[in-house]
Parts: structure tokens; C-alpha cells; sequence
């Protein structure tokens, strides 16, 4: 179901903790909404967020999100030293996200 995942470097021991870790709600909302997803992906990526497996095992509501959201959310914070904090510790996205 979450086969897409594989074309953006998230090998499959990432897919199957995804699957351990989350609702099969939250698994069927990313697989409906694979675009926004993927956008999101590529949005952490330009970032240089390296925790993106992570993100998805842990924090699955992010990938449901959308992208004009979540940039709205990183442009209160000083970009390069939140994504260096997220780096060592995924958990602090929740800040970001106001969680």
C-alpha cells in the first residue's frame, strides 16, 4: 500500500515500522493523498532534514499536512537551527507543528 514510499528512498524496513506505528487510518489517508505526501518529502528534503524515516514512522500527520501549512509553520523559526535541532532529536518538529 505504501509501495510509492520506495521511489523517494524510504526502504522497506522504514514502510513496515510505518505500519507498526500508526492507525490504519493514518496509513490509508497517506496512501490517498501520495502527492501531498511526496510534496512534503521533497519540502523536508530541500530543509536538508535528514530524520524524514523517522518523521514517518513517528509523526505521520506531517506527511497529511499541507505544504503552504507546514512552510507557514517553519517560517516562525529561525529555519537552519530548527532543522539542526530536528536533526538530533525528530521529536522537535513538534514544535514546529505547535504540538
Amino acid at each position: 500500500m505504501l509501495d510509492f514510499l520506495k521511489n523517494f528512498g524510504i526502504d522497506n524496513e522504514v514502510i513496515t515500522n510505518i505500519y507498526a506505528n500508526n492507525t490504519s487510518e493514518s496509513i490509508y489517508n497517506l496512501k490517498c493523498d501520495q502527492k501531498n505526501c511526496v510534496e512534503i518529502i521533497n519540502y523536508l528534503k530541500e530543509l536538508n532534514i535528514k530524520v524524514i524515516d523517522d518523521l514517518l514512522i513517528y509523526k505521520i500527520g506531517l506527511f497529511l499536512e499541507k505544504k503552504e501549512e507546514l512552510a507557514k509553520k517553519f517560517s516562525k523559526f529561525n529555519i537552519p537551527v530548527i532543522v539542526s535541532y530536528i536533526n538530533d532529536d525528530y521529536v522537535v518538529i513538534e514544535e514546529v507543528l505547535g504540538e
